[in-house]
């Protein structure tokens, strides 16, 4: 499939050279086109892309910048809205005289009884998330943070962006499903959730927010065999294949473990265009 696409951009890209070069009155006849130029780069496999003004026009050639962000990271999981707050109980007391053996009688002692919502929640009342999450994904959870709520189908829209803040209240313990529920309430009248409505909710996970190393999604390319690369331009109009090894998407950005130096410029609207060019030109 990936094959074809490329195939499909090649061709697509050559009849735009072959545009370029009918455009330009002083093309010879005959001679091979000025819209593009393939040259070798010592000690790598791939060919500098070389484009007209007039190519790289009729292409849309965008450009953005390889730069450093911060990055929190995210999980997205589902939530439902419910009624009332939930009742939780103390937790028993441990078995064997206080000392507690093993991962069942933990899990016994950190039970509580799950929520009981009423039928309906009064005019003005907080809105309470529930939201299930295994012990590995609890144990990653920024506790103190709050959660992030989207419609659930993703063309809708929310009449406004909706915090839900943490309950502090323990998670109650499913020990049969081995699942955490956790609670988050959204404070106010407005916020104009139904009860048992289910919810996208954005958690944030623990770990320091140090800047790392990202480039516009556009600009990634992943070619037949699975490699990503992207294009960088270290001189006007030229355009050269670099590889690079990704981390993660996290939103519109593409974190990098390694690649380009900060500050390159990195082809983010084209990179497609020019693979194909690279590959199956003359």
């Amino acid at each position: 499939m990936k094959a074809q696409l490329v195939a499909l951009a090649a061709g697509a890209v050559l009849g735009v050279f072959a545009q370029a070069q009918a455009a330009d009155p002083g093309a010879a006849a005959g001679a091979k086109s000025a819209a593009v130029k393939l040259e070798p780069i010592p000690d790598s496999k791939a060919k500098r892309v070389r484009l007209s003004a007039k190519a790289a026009e009729r292409l849309g050639i965008a450009m953005g910048k390889v730069e450093e962000q911060p990055i929190v990271r995210r999980q997205m999981v589902s939530g439902l809205v419910m009624a009332a707050s939930p009742e939780a109980t103390a937790a028993p007391k441990p078995a064997f005289g206080g000392v507690v053996f093993g991962a069942f009688a933990q899990a016994v002692a950190a039970k509580s009884v799950q929520p009981a919502p009423r039928k309906a929640a009064a005019a003005g009342e907080d809105a309470w998330i529930a939201v299930s999450l295994s012990p590995a994904e609890w144990d990653r959870l920024a506790k103190d943070k709050p959660a992030r709520l989207f419609a659930l189908a993703t063309r809708e829209q929310l009449a406004a962006k909706l915090l839900a803040e943490p309950s502090g209240m323990q998670p109650a313990e499913d020990v049969k499903r081995t699942m955490l529920t956790i609670y988050y309430v959204v404070n106010g009248k407005d916020h104009g959730l139904a009860v048992n409505q289910r919810m996208r909710v954005e958690l944030q996970l623990t770990g320091a927010e140090d800047s790392q190393k990202v480039v516009p999604y556009g600009a990634l390319y992943y070619d037949a065999r699975g490699a990503a690369w992207v294009y960088v331009s270290k001189e006007p109009l030229a355009f050269e294949r670099q590889s690079v090894q990704v981390d993660r998407v996290v939103g519109n950005v593409v974190v990098l473990t390694d690649g380009p130096a900060l500050g390159t410029p990195v082809v983010t609207v084209g990179a497609a265009l020019l693979y194909g060019a690279e590959i199956f030109g003359k």
